[in-house]
């Protein structure tokens, strides 16, 4: 009888307050944390769009984490975050918050939020997001460069 072997999941299930420091901490990287429930319908809907957005971004350079949050089993580590209605995905960076998303998303909406993640994380400011390029590098205060003389 041959033996199948479970892919492993591309995200990491966040169970303890010390793993939630260590994400929200600087330096704590990019991340985009689902809270959930099993008996919340959206929920159960939007598990496997955000399996395979997971998946699509694995080895993603600046790299983005995917965790979940199960609220029945660790209600305090919802109640850190202050989460009120489930799903509710939390997008963050270096230990900010920088964007919450409340409700089901399909994939490509979630997909869309994951790539604005990663520009953040790229340091893309909204002139890069603009325009599609980052503005020309600006001199520090006194080291002005005069513009050249015309002839």
């Amino acid at each position: 009888m041959a033996r199948t072997t479970t892919p492993a999941k591309p995200y990491t299930d966040l169970t303890t307050r010390a793993a939630v420091g260590r994400l929200m901490s600087p330096g704590g990287g990019t991340g985009v944390i689902d809270f959930w429930a099993p008996w919340c319908a959206p929920c159960r809907a939007l598990a496997p769009h955000f399996e395979a957005v997971a998946a699509q971004h694995a080895g993603d350079d600046p790299a983005v984490r995917f965790y979940k949050v199960d609220t029945e089993a660790h209600p305090e580590l919802a109640a850190a975050f202050n989460i009120r209605s489930i799903p509710t995905m939390v997008l963050v960076h270096d230990g900010e918050v920088l964007d919450v998303v409340v409700g089901a998303l399909d994939a490509r909406r979630l997909a869309a939020k994951v790539d604005w993640l990663r520009s953040r994380a790229r340091g893309d400011g909204f002139w890069a997001r603009l325009v599609g390029r980052k503005p020309a590098p600006v001199t520090p205060a006194g080291d002005e460069v005069e513009p050249p003389r015309r002839a």
